[in-house]
Formats: structure tokens, sequence, C-alpha cells
């Protein structure tokens, strides 16, 4: 016991009530002004706190100045905005569009002077269409025509296999309507490249009428030949991937692996004019015979 009153909590506890003690009687004799004073200090912020509350729920709970109408014209002048705003970013992609295209095409014609291409952007596909076939959204009022080459920068996608004032239908390169004459850069060896549904659905391509000894190989590059009229000299066509055995003669034929992805090529160049174009193979050989170097 005697350790429990020597004990330093003890000791506070004592100080404490002593404090206490002296500070009611001070209170009494000061008429209780110090404990109001004590009071206030830790009330008067919960008051201001109190009153701002009750402020802002009044303000919030009178009703809106504006009238019906006035809010059914600014409703109306947003609207306007938006669809402004909505008009100049179609406008923009536009643009943007536009001057992507300009730069192939530019870039097109300063290698090819005589080419006369025109941009086109893809803006419709038919599902049921096995070869890729699409529409474009240039016709005649372009200056295109039937049977005039369709390429990107990459290569051939194919050739327009009709057309109206505004608009255009290619054909492409996997359809079996599509004949074209080519050319092997490595080795200059020539054949026809053409495509049936079966390659068409592995998107491949078949270098037809290669000789038993011929010296076409893997990783070469097969490009237009220039004869027949209808594609001009040197536009890539694909690259070799492998060497075949044709099943009704003795030739081989090549799988060509086309440079473009015509099932999803989005803008393209049509090549309206060339030094050559619309002149037959009998024409140029002086051969008397024609080959297919392009649509119908």
């Amino acid at each position: 016991m005697k350790n429990a009153f020597n004990s330093t909590g003890f000791k506070i506890l004592v100080s404490l009530v002593f404090f206490m003690l002296c500070l009611m009687l001070y209170t009494t004799a000061a008429g209780g002004s110090l404990t109001s004073g004590l009071l206030g200090f830790f009330t008067t912020p919960m008051e201001k706190i109190s009153t701002a509350v009750t402020v802002n729920a009044e303000n919030a709970a009178r009703p809106v100045s504006a009238s019906k109408e006035e809010l059914i014209e600014e409703n109306e002048k947003l609207k306007k905005q938006v669809d402004s705003l909505n008009k100049k970013l179609i406008n923009y992609y536009d643009y943007k569009q536009e001057n992507a295209q300009l730069k192939k095409y530019l870039g097109i014609k300063n290698e090819n002077p005589d080419y006369k291409p025109v941009p086109a952007t893809v803006i419709g596909r038919d599902p049921n269409d096995l070869y890729g076939g699409f529409t474009i959204d240039q016709g005649t009022q372009s200056g295109i025509a039937v049977n005039d080459p369709v390429i990107t920068e990459s290569g051939v996608v194919g050739w327009i296999s009709s057309v109206n004032k505004n608009y255009g239908r290619v054909t492409t390169i996997l359809s079996p309507d599509t004949k074209i004459s080519a050319i092997d850069k490595a080795n200059r060896e020539t054949g026809v490249i053409s495509c049936d549904i079966r390659s068409a659905d592995s998107s491949l391509l078949k270098l037809d009428y290669l000789s038993s000894g011929t010296s076409v190989k893997a990783g070469d590059i097969i490009v237009t030949s220039g004869l027949g009229g209808i594609y001009p000299a040197n536009l890539p066509i694909g690259n070799v991937k492998s060497v075949e055995n044709s099943k009704y003669d003795v030739s081989l034929y090549a799988e060509v692996s086309p440079l473009v992805d015509v099932k999803n090529v989005r803008d393209v160049m049509v090549i309206t004019s060339f030094v050559g174009q619309g002149q037959a193979l009998s024409e140029v050989s002086g051969t008397g015979t024609s080959s297919s170097s392009g649509g119908k």
C-alpha cells in the first residue's frame, strides 16, 4: 500500500484533483466568466460550421431562377455546339485521310510520270464474294473506266470490272476472272498470274506455264510484264512461296503470296492512263496471238 501512495500515477492523480479544486474556487469567485470563456473556445468553431451547413442547405433548396423556356433554349444551343464539333471532327478525319492518299499519289506519280492515278477509298464489300471484290468511291466522273488497273503503293490489287458515275467495282487478283502477264525479276522468266477458288481461300496466286527446267524459286519477286495493255510493266504482284508440279500437264507453276492484302485494303489508286494502255499483246509481239493481262 505504501508503494501505491509513492507511485508516479498516484502523484499525478492527486495533482489533478488539487488543480480542479483550485479552478472551482477561482471560477466561483470570478462569477463563472472563465468557465464560459473556456466553453466558448471549444464551441465557437462548431457553431460556425453548423451555420455554414445551414446556409448551404438553404441555398440548395431555393428554386432555380431560370425559366423552363430558358433551359430549353440553352439545351438547344448546347446541341448545336455538339453538332458543330462532330462535323469538325469528321472533316478532320477526311482531311487526314486525303493527305495520306495524296502522299501515296505523289510518290507513285513521281516514280511513274506517265501514270494518271486517281486516289479512291473502299466503301463497300460483298460478304458473299469469295475473292474479296469491293466498291470504291470514284467512277466515270473521275475518269475511271472498265479495265483500269487498281493498285496500292505496295502492288497490284485488281481491276475495274464495272463503273458508273460515282462508284466503281473492283475485281481483285484473287478472282478466277483475273489473268496477268507476269515476269520473275530474278531471272526474267515469264508466266501468267491466275487464281482459283482453292488458292483464293488461302490468299495465294499461281504463276502458271513455267517450263520443266524453270529457274523460278522461293523468294523471287513477281511483277507485271506490261503485255496485254491492262497493267503497266513492273508493278509488284507478290513473292514466290514454292514451285509445284501441275496436275494437268508436264508444266510447273509457282505459288505466289500477293504483296497486298486485297481482302482488307482500305485505300487504293486507279491508274486511268499510262503509256501502252489498251495495247494488245499481238500489237506488241507481232505474233498474232493474244494473252490475257488483266480483266475482261
